[in-house]
């Protein structure tokens, strides 16, 4: 259904092409699995395949390409493909495409929100919807326009645990229909390894590596895959009674390390504090204090007031009732000059935070003496180098994300507030963020971060807190949190492979519902 014969993709004044002779055929109701570091090429790939270059995106395109058939994209940012302003209009909007009879739409508009797991009014504003909600919400208005070819960049990136599981049911359903064809980006690899028929690596703008899952993600190929930067299953193709102990080590499947004491130094104290949007309570009479050095976790559904929590934090939203005090001074008593020495915050969409015409410009503000020798080294750590003379904004999402991120840090901050910095991001992108927090945790920096990544609770938050409802449901250890059956069903959390290894290895019958685990 789809080819590229020789096709290379320059973006205007990069020195590289993004993708770089590139031939592949994907044939009708193949389900393909795209990898490969963030930058290498996945989503340029993906628009091409959309019919989007060059005539919408910008970019110089050699060598020839053909799609054959009706083509639907899920983009990694859903912000991106909304129209309208209600979650009905979108979705009707997808149905006028196809002339589809007014008497009709509303019983298909209901019929796709449930097959996202969305239970909305119709009349719902779409600036209202957490991310996670977006990102259902856009899969829904894909959907209802029923394509052959259905392309999705990163679908699970932005949803909360109980969301993933529910998109990966609903592209396993979509990969067992025989006329739909499927190509999607997924740093999540855990599930959607066990169905994809194939898997293409990609680094640098070229297909390294082509095959089906086992093949690619055999024993002899993991350090290869390792080098380039890329996750491998955590279980596949083992399950956890069948994986030898020395595979599960090489996994990072061990118990995470004795974590230090925390400082009884207190940064943020919260009293009662209430968060409304218009009549809408978010967050009623949250109470919680944070200490210097502290790593905390804000999990939770999509939608139960993470990033609100992080956006009052940052003097972003105001207050209904109740305090908030950092360093024993009320909030409202601080300069902002003085107060965002103090705190950083880093956007769930990063390029809210962007204020100059290039990345080393971005990169320069963020320090108080910058020098070359130092925005060098920051460019070579985050992988930013051949991107330097470029606007934030023609970055890929894990390109921003990075760059996002490294401004937050170059400067000592007191606090960091951070929402999802490692979604979107590869392996060694990851490995490199957590490093670099973790230096920062140790330095005395009070780290409050929302993210829906389990395995990252587990390895290495000090204190989780699951919000749900408008207030905090737990407040205690990743390893407290596990136990705790009733909480996790409520709010829709699933225990991380390597916490289920570690109970099984000791013999404990552990809390909650598998996740995301399957077998051949």
């Amino acid at each position: 259904m789809m080819q590229c014969e020789h096709l290379t993709v320059r973006y205007p004044d990069q020195d590289y092409p993004v993708l770089h002779d590139l031939s592949v055929t994907i044939d009708k109701g193949e389900t393909t699995l795209l990898v490969g570091p963030s930058g290498s090429g996945k989503t340029t790939f993906l628009h091409v395949l959309a019919g989007l270059m060059p005539e919408t995106i910008e970019a110089d395109v050699s060598g020839e390409w053909t799609t054959d058939g009706t083509v639907g994209m899920l983009f990694q940012q859903p912000d991106d493909q909304f129209c309208m302003q209600t979650v009905g209009a979108e979705i009707a909007f997808s149905l006028e495409n196809r002339q589809i009879a007014r008497g009709e739409m509303e019983d298909r508009i209901r019929i796709v929100l449930t097959r996202v797991g969305l239970d909305l009014a119709l009349t719902t504003p779409i600036a209202e919807l957490s991310g996670g909600m977006k990102q259902r919400l856009a899969l829904a208005c894909v959907l209802a326009l029923e394509p052959d070819i259905l392309l999705l960049d990163e679908p699970t990136a932005q949803l909360d645990p109980h969301g993933q599981q529910l998109m990966m049911e609903l592209i396993e359903e979509l990969h067992h229909d025989p006329d739909v064809t499927l190509v999607l980006i997924e740093h999540q690899l855990e599930r959607c390894v066990t169905f994809a028929d194939r898997v293409l690596v990609f680094q640098t703008g070229q297909i390294r590596l082509d095959g089906p899952p086992r093949d690619i993600f055999s024993e002899h190929r993991t350090v290869f895959l390792t080098k380039l930067g890329i996750a491998i299953p955590r279980l596949y193709p083992y399950t956890l009674g069948t994986m030898p102990a020395e595979v599960a080590a090489e996994r990072e499947l061990d118990r995470p390390p004795v974590r230090e004491p925390v400082s009884t130094e207190p940064t943020f104290d919260l009293v009662d504090v209430t968060v409304r949007y218009g009549k809408q309570t978010v967050l009623e009479r949250i109470s919680l204090t944070a200490h210097a050095g502290e790593w905390i976790m804000l999990v939770g559904r999509n939608g139960a007031g993470k990033s609100t929590l992080l956006e009052t934090l940052a003097k972003l939203l105001p207050v209904q009732s109740g305090t908030i005090q950092l360093f024993q001074t009320d909030l409202k008593k601080w300069r902002d000059r003085m107060f965002y020495r103090q705190v950083g915050f880093v956007f769930q969409q990063p390029e809210f935070q962007f204020l100059k015409q290039t990345v080393l410009d971005e990169l320069a503000i963020s320090c108080p003496s910058p020098s070359s020798g130092q925005m060098n080294d920051a460019l070579q750590h985050y992988r930013l180098a051949d991107v330097a003379a470029q606007s934030p904004l023609a970055l890929s999402l894990g390109q921003k994300r990075r760059l996002s991120v490294a401004t937050m840090l170059l400067e000592r901050k007191a606090v960091l507030l951070l929402d999802e910095p490692t979604f979107g991001q590869d392996a060694e992108t990851t490995a490199q963020i957590i490093d670099v927090l973790r230096q920062a945790c140790a330095a005395g920096t009070t780290l409050i971060m929302v993210t829906h990544d389990m395995e990252l609770v587990y390895q290495q938050a000090d204190r989780v807190l699951v919000l749900g409802s408008g207030n905090i449901q737990f407040d205690g250890s990743p390893e407290e949190l596990f136990q705790e059956t009733e909480i996790l069903r409520d709010n829709q959390l699933f225990c991380p492979v390597s916490y289920r290894y570690q109970q099984q290895k000791e013999g404990i019958r552990h809390a909650g519902k598998p996740f995301m685990v399957r077998s051949n």
